[in-house]
C-alpha cells in the first residue's frame, strides 16, 4: 500500500486553527469529547475537532447583530439554496434548478424524511453492507424490508447490485462516497447505477454528505447530475463534514424535480412549518459554500496527511491490516480479524488499556459486512492523532493478549 503525503503548506496551520479541548469537553457528545471520560481521546463519530472557519462565525455574527429571528421560506433561504446549486455545479458535475433544493434540519433527518416519502410499509429496499447505520434505520423506520448488497474487496459494483435487485425493489438508498470503507465510484459507475435503476423502475436516495472529502483529486459525480431523466434519484447533502457543522445539523435534499421536491416538502409538512431548517444556521452553510473554499483546500490537504500516516502506523500493528487508503471520508477501516479478537472485544480493549475509544465495526453501527473492522476517525490534530496512535502501540502486546 502506497500514497504520496499530501505536502501542508506553510498557512493551513492558521488557516483551520486549533482545537479547544475544554469547549469540546463541554459541547462535543455523540462519543466524542463531551461524552467520555477525563483523559481519554475519543477518535469515533465523524465530527471534526477542528474549529468552523472565520468566515461562518463571522455570518453568524452578522445576521445576529440584527436580532430578528423568523421564520424563513419553507423551501428554505433563496441564498442558501443557490449557494448550494452552485456547489454542486463547481465540485460535483450536476447542474441543479434551486427548485429542486429544499433546506433541512440536517442529513440525517433529510434521509429520514426522503425515505418515508417514498417507501411505504413492506417495500423492498436495497442498501449496502457495511454501510452506516442511519442509511438502514431510515429504511426500517419508513417500514421497508432491506436487502443487502454486497460488496467485493471494498467496492460496491454492478455485478453484485444486479444480485442484490429482485423485480420487487422498489428503492436503492446508498452512502456516496461510502463510510465507513471509504470508497468512491466513479463518474462512469455511477451512471452505470443510475441507468440500470432507471431501466428497472427503481428510486434512488443517495446519502452525499461525505462528498466534499475527496481524496488525491479524485473527482466526484453526484448523482443529482441526472435529474428527472435517469433514475430519479434522491440527493441528501450535509454540512457536517466537510465544514464542520454538526451542531448547527444543516443539510439540503435534491428531488429529482421542482415538481417532486414540492410534493416531498407538502407531504413532510414544510409548509406548516412541521419540517425546515434553521434560518441561522443556512447563513451559516451560506457562508461555507461561497466563502471557505481556502479553508476547505487546507482540510483536505490536513485529512490527505493524517490518513497516509494512520495507515502506515496502524498497518505495523500486529494483526492490523488495510487493504487500500480510503479515497474519501475522513475516517480509516481497518480489518482487525488477524488479532484473533472480534471487533467489539477489540475496541473495548483499547478503551481499557490504551484510554482511546474506536468505534467497532459491529452490526450496531454498520450491518453483519463490518464485523472484523475497526472505524478511527482521522478529523483531529496531528498531535492528538499521533497521541491515541503511541498508546495503542504501546499497549498492544496487552490489547491482543489470548
Amino acid at each position: 500500500m502506497t500514497s504520496t503525503p499530501h505536502a501542508p503548506h506553510a498557512n493551513h496551520a492558521a488557516l483551520l486553527g486549533s482545537p479547544d479541548y475544554e469547549t469540546l469537553r463541554q459541547r462535543a457528545h455523540n462519543l466524542r469529547w463531551a461524552s467520555v471520560e477525563e483523559g481519554v481521546i475519543p477518535l469515533t463519530a465523524a465530527d471534526p475537532d477542528l474549529p468552523a472557519p472565520r468566515a461562518i462565525t463571522d455570518a453568524i455574527a452578522n445576521y445576529c447583530a440584527r436580532p430578528h429571528f423568523c421564520y424563513g421560506p419553507a423551501a428554505g433561504l433563496i441564498e442558501f439554496r443557490e449557494s448550494v446549486a452552485r456547489h454542486f455545479a463547481r465540485t460535483k458535475d450536476a447542474l441543479i434548478d434551486i427548485e429542486r433544493v429544499s433546506a433541512c434540519n440536517s442529513a440525517a433527518s433529510a434521509i429520514t424524511l426522503v425515505a418515508r416519502h417514498l417507501i411505504r410499509a413492506g417495500d423492498e429496499v436495497v442498501a449496502q453492507d457495511p454501510v452506516d447505520f442511519l442509511v438502514t434505520e431510515s429504511v426500517r423506520r419508513a417500514g421497508g424490508n432491506l436487502r443487502l448488497w454486497k460488496h467485493d474487496n471494498g467496492h460496491f459494483t454492478l455485478d453484485g447490485l444486479r444480485a442484490a435487485l429482485t423485480p420487487r425493489t422498489r428503492a436503492l438508498c446508498v452512502c456516496h462516497p461510502h463510510n465507513p470503507m471509504g470508497s468512491l465510484w466513479t463518474p462512469a459507475q455511477v451512471r452505470e447505477i443510475a441507468e440500470l435503476c432507471s431501466a428497472r423502475g427503481i428510486e434512488i436516495i443517495s446519502d452525499e454528505v461525505w462528498s466534499d472529502i475527496v481524496h488525491d483529486g479524485n473527482a466526484f459525480a453526484s448523482f443529482a447530475s441526472f435529474g428527472a431523466t435517469a433514475a430519479s434519484p434522491w440527493v441528501i447533502y450535509g454540512l457536517s463534514k466537510g465544514f464542520a457543522l454538526a451542531g448547527l445539523r444543516i443539510g439540503a435534499v435534491i428531488a429529482p424535480s421542482s415538481a417532486r421536491a414540492a410534493d416531498f416538502r407538502a407531504h413532510a409538512g414544510f409548509d406548516h412549518t412541521i419540517e425546515g431548517a434553521s434560518t441561522l444556521s443556512q447563513v451559516a452553510a451560506t457562508a461555507a459554500l461561497t466563502q471557505c473554499d481556502e479553508w476547505h483546500d487546507a482540510f483536505l490537504t490536513h485529512l490527505g496527511a493524517q490518513r497516509t500516516h494512520a495507515a502506515s502506523r496502524l498497518t505495523s500493528l500486529t494483526g492490523v491490516e488495510l487493504a487500500r487508503l480510503p479515497e474519501a471520508t475522513f475516517v480509516i477501516f481497518p480489518r482487525i480479524s488477524a488479532t484473533g479478537i472480534d471487533e467489539v472485544e477489540l475496541a473495548t480493549r483499547i478503551a481499557q488499556h490504551a484510554r482511546v475509544r474506536v468505534v467497532p465495526g459491529s452490526p450496531r453501527w454498520f450491518g453483519e459486512g463490518a464485523r472484523g473492522h475497526i472505524r478511527l476517525s482521522l478529523a483531529c490534530t496531528r498531535a492528538t492523532l499521533d497521541e491515541a496512535l503511541d498508546r495503542m502501540t504501546a499497549a498492544w502486546s496487552v490489547i491482543t493478549a489470548s
